[in-house]
This record gives structure tokens, C-alpha cells and sequence, in this order.
């Protein structure tokens, strides 16, 4: 298939992806993608890693959309029980079982054809796959996953699992070695196995990092080892990302946010406060990134509205934030006061990376029309990142419990991962980001890092960067807050639950499974390499 063919292709599986996004719920916490896995009599190998690919794009982006109220990347309206509904992983548990099944129906095909690199490929998403469902569940049935023969497969411990993935990944490793193999379709990286074997390389690192509480004997040596390979992705070309582009034909491949901001109406969903504060009042000077990240509908100041009808909680104690200044108009964390009628004032989706606008400070609503310049929905979703990885590698270069232990230069990682996440954000809309103003930024916080006098404190600044950089996909975020506790994010305005530090187990399967000793967990049953206190954070 030709090049143009293969991004034609694209278009309609990304828009179907879309489409299954935004049809099975009313709510933006639920993404019930249910694809079906292919039987035999379907057995084209490259539909069939077409599919696998878009069930993990549809997977992974479903997580992202789950934890990102809960990270304050967006609002989150009411308790964090009400936003972590039994139902609310259902898609990504689907999709998971989905792309395993098709996995194993390549490696049946590979036996009569030269696929080893179309297993290699399934085989890095399912590991990444099942690796975001321990992360968000803390277990899942993996070692009689997908047999016929077992009603009610058991679960598996978290830590049994990423044990287990880590020999998957070396496994994926092999098969994306192998030459002369049948080319395959690639909607990621264009058929180049060495980039596949980049990201399977970094799935361990990333893995290693994320376990670092739990004492690995292997993760210091093993990080240490992929980082002087090289073969990890270290430059913005390896980044494993999901593109998006402007059509808006039956089906949508146009990125959900844009959709949901853009076409439908930003009224949808509040930009949060907090992190607006943070890019707009933490450093000296604004955060470069932040007309990048955000789009003001409106240059009006909302205090200055008469009898604050638009802006209930201008003077209330009670909330944190309220409003944040510079016409950024957001919500306080879990505000359940009443909706106003500002849908086409409050701030929305900028241009990275849901391909919307960039903020000129010309703003007149966010639309869709002629009058409003923007990217048309092409935007895109950062799965895995170069500037990611620094922010994980400068983590893991501290000693003792705030790290690995690892070689490098842990502040000279963490300037790599903002000069990388600034320069991908700059690159994005045709708007060049001010060199200036990265230097500004990029030397204020080495100077706060070297003034650090705690590794703790050190790891504070590291995480903060990486949760502003990892705007797009809050799973990061969501680990990274669970695994340090940093940022050191507010508390919610309203009594709140407690802080989800897993999800629950999807309430499909505690309906289809017929395990008797199958229980419900709890939203503060911690995932494995979780083994920070109750009360670690709010």
C-alpha cells in the first residue's frame, strides 16, 4: 500500500476511533471502545494490526480522558467517586482483550508467513496495553487471558504481570529484529522496526521508573544499560504519538477535543484553574507554552461582569482560585456550583495538541468559522515523548528513594526535557515560540534546582515539570502524582472522596466473569509499585 494510501487509511481508522469515543456515552469519563477481535476468516495480517493499533490508540486514549480531571489538567466537576464510576474503564478492558486476541491470531498466522515483525509490533502494545491496566487497576487476568477453555479466567497480580511483560518486550524485541519478513501496515511509525524496537526499549525504562519504590534489584543496571544503547527514543522523530488530521467526514478524524471544544462548543468542558495558575503565576514570567495550551474565548475581565451572574464564586472563602487573572476563565477543582451561561467565555483548547488555535490575543469564541484560525482538529496525541522520557530518566538519576540511582546528570535531564517539550509545542502551530522566553523559563528552574537542598525538593521541581509537559496525555501525570506525590496539588473546594488510587475493576467483567471469589476493589486499594502512605495525597 502506498504511502498516500496508508494516511488515507488513517483518516478512517482515526475517525472511527472517534466515533466509538464519542457515541457510547454522555459523559466525558466513559470511553467504551468495544471493538471485536477478528476470527481467522478475517485474517488479513495488516487489518488485523491496523486494528491492534487503533484498540491501543482507543485504550490509552481513554485513560488520558479518565485521569485528567482527577490531575486538575482539566476541571473536575463533583467527587472524585462520581468521576471514577465503575463503568469508567470498561473500553480500555475491552480494548485490551482485543488487541491480545488479535496478537495471538498473528502468531498463528506467523507460522505459515514471514509476520515475525507484525508479532513484534502487537506484541510491544499489548505489553504497553496490559502495563496501563495494571497501572489504573493494579491486576487484570493475564496468564489465562483469552483461552477458551476457561470460563472465568483468575487475575493476576499486578507485579506477576509487569514481570511477565518484561519478557514479552525482549520477546517483541526478537521479532522486530527479523529480516525479510512481509512488510507491514504501520499507522505510528511508517514500517521502520527500529523505531518500534525504540519504543519497546523505553516501555522498560518508562517501567523501571515507575516500580522504583519496590526495590528491583534489576532497574538501575537495566536503565542504565538501555540508556548508553542509545536505542531508546530520545529525539522528538521517535516520539510514539497518534496523529489527528481536519477531516470532518463520516467518520471524524479530528481530535476529540477540538470536536468537543470547536464544533460542538466549548461550554462542554471548564478549563482548570489551578493549572492555568500554575503555566500563568509559578515562574517569573509566563509559561511559554501557555497560548500554545490554552485558547481565551474572551479578552473580558469576568470580576467586572455585574452581579456576578457569569462568575458565582467571585468573593466566596471557600475556593482556591476562582478566577486567576488575564481573562484565563476556568473553575476551581470539583466546584459543583451552578453552571452559568459562559460557554462561549471561558477558556478552551489551544492549538497543541488538539489542533485548535493559538492565542493571539485577538480572541473572539472558539469556533470553527472563517473568522477563527486554527489547525482544524489536526492535532495530536503524545503517547510516549522524547522530552517524556528525559523527565523520567532525570527522575530516575536521583539517589536513594527519590530515584534509581541511575548515570546522568539529573538537572541537565530535566533541562533536556523542557527544551524538548518547548520546542514540540513551539513547532506545532506555525507560531515560533520566543527563544527568549524558553531561556527565561528553562534558567529560572535550574536555578531553583540547584538551590534545592533536599533530593525531595529536587524531585518536586522534576515532577512539576513533567506534569505541565505532559499536557495531552495525564496518564503520566496520574502515575507520576500516585508515585512522588508531586505536584503538590490543593485541595478539591467541596468535601471530596478520597483520591482514586487505582480504578475499579471494570463492572462488565465482574458481571460476565464467573469466578465466585471475583471482588469489587476499592478506590484506595493502591496498584503494586504504589507504596506511599494512605493519606499521600488529596
Amino acid at each position: 500500500m502506498s504511502k498516500y494510501n496508508n494516511l488515507k487509511y488513517f483518516s478512517l481508522v482515526i475517525g472511527c476511533f472517534f466515533l466509538l469515543l464519542t457515541s457510547c456515552e454522555t459523559t466525558e469519563l466513559d470511553i467504551n471502545v468495544n471493538p471485536n477481535a477478528l476470527s481467522p476468516s478475517q485474517a488479513d495480517p495488516s487489518l488485523i494490526l491496523n486494528g491492534i493499533q487503533i484498540s491501543f490508540t482507543s485504550q490509552s486514549y481513554g485513560l488520558h480522558n479518565n485521569s485528567r480531571p482527577l490531575v486538575r489538567h482539566v476541571n473536575m466537576f463533583d467527587t472524585y467517586a462520581a468521576n471514577t464510576p465503575p463503568g469508567a474503564l470498561n473500553g480500555a478492558w475491552s480494548n485490551t482483550y482485543s488487541i491480545s486476541a488479535n496478537k495471538e491470531l498473528l502468531e498463528q498466522l506467523n507460522q505459515t508467513a514471514a509476520l515475525a515483525n507484525h508479532v513484534g509490533v502487537a506484541q510491544v502494545l499489548e505489553a504497553y496495553a496490559f502495563i496501563n491496566l495494571v497501572d489504573y487497576i493494579g491486576t487484570a487476568p493475564f496468564s489465562e487471558a483469552n483461552n477458551p477453555e476457561i470460563d472465568a479466567p483468575n487475575f493476576d497480580d499486578g507485579v506477576d504481570i509487569y514481570n511477565a511483560i518484561y519478557t514479552r518486550i525482549d520477546e517483541a524485541i526478537v521479532n522486530l529484529s527479523q529480516t525479510n519478513q512481509i512488510p507491514f501496515e504501520d499507522l505510528y511509525y511508517n514500517g521502520d522496526t527500529s523505531k518500534w524496537i525504540k519504543l519497546a526499549n523505553t516501555l522498560k525504562l518508562r517501567m523501571y521508573v515507575q516500580t522504583k519504590l519496590t526495590n528491583n534489584a534489576n532497574a538501575t543496571a537495566d536503565v542504565n544499560a538501555i540508556v548508553a544503547s542509545g536505542n531508546y527514543i530520545s529525539a522528538e522523530e521517535d516520539d510514539f504519538i497518534a496523529r489527528f488530521n481536519s477531516n470532518n467526514d463520516n467518520p471524524d478524524a479530528r481530535h476529540p477535543d477540538f470536536v468537543l471544544a470547536y464544533d460542538t462548543g466549548a461550554g462542554n468542558i471548564y478549563m482548570s484553574n489551578e493549572f492555568m495558575n500554575i503555566l500563568l503565576n509559578d515562574k517569573a514570567d509566563e509559561d511559554p507554552r501557555m497560548k500554545y495550551y490554552i485558547y481565551r474565548q474572551t479578552l473580558d475581565d469576568p470580576v467586572n461582569t455585574p452581579g456576578n451572574q457569569i462568575l458565582p464564586c467571585e468573593g466566596d472563602s471557600d475556593y482556591n482560585f476562582c478566577y486567576i487573572g488575564d481573562a484565563y476563565w476556568g473553575r476551581d477543582h470539583a466546584d459543583t456550583e451552578g453552571i452559568p451561561n459562559d460557554g462561549n467565555l471561558r477558556s478552551t483548547f489551544g492549538v497543541y495538541p488538539a489542533g485548535g488555535s493559538f492565542d493571539t490575543g485577538m480572541n473572539n469564541f472558539a469556533t470553527i468559522d472563517s473568522q477563527n484560525q486554527n489547525l482544524g482538529g489536526a492535532g495530536i496525541f503524545p503517547i510516549l515523548t522524547s522530552s517524556f522520557v528525559d523527565f523520567l530518566l532525570a527522575e530516575a538519576a536521583l539517589p536513594g528513594v527519590a530515584g534509581l540511582g541511575t548515570t546522568g546528570s539529573s538537572v541537565a535531564l530535566l533541562e533536556s526535557g523542557m527544551r524538548k517539550s518547548f520546542a514540540k509545542v513551539g513547532g506545532f502551530a506555525g507560531v515560533p515560540m520566543a527563544a527568549a522566553a524558553v531561556d527565561t523559563y528553562v534558567n529560572e528552574v535550574v536555578a531553583r534546582y540547584n538551590a534545592a537542598t533536599s533530593d525531595a525538593a529536587r524531585l518536586e521541581i522534576i515532577i512539576k515539570e513533567f506534569y505541565l509537559a505532559s499536557w495531552g496525555n495525564s496518564t503520566e501525570a496520574y502515575n507520576a502524582y500516585r508515585r512522588t506525590g508531586y505536584p503538590n496539588l490543593g485541595g478539591s473546594v467541596i468535601t471530596n472522596t478520597d483520591f482514586p488510587r487505582n480504578f475499579l475493576i471494570p463492572e462488565q467483567e465482574l458481571n460476565s466473569n464467573d469466578n465466585p471469589n471475583l471482588q469489587q476493589i476499592t478506590r484506595t486499594t493502591k496498584v503494586f509499585w504504589d507504596t506511599n502512605p494512605a493519606d499521600f495525597i488529596e
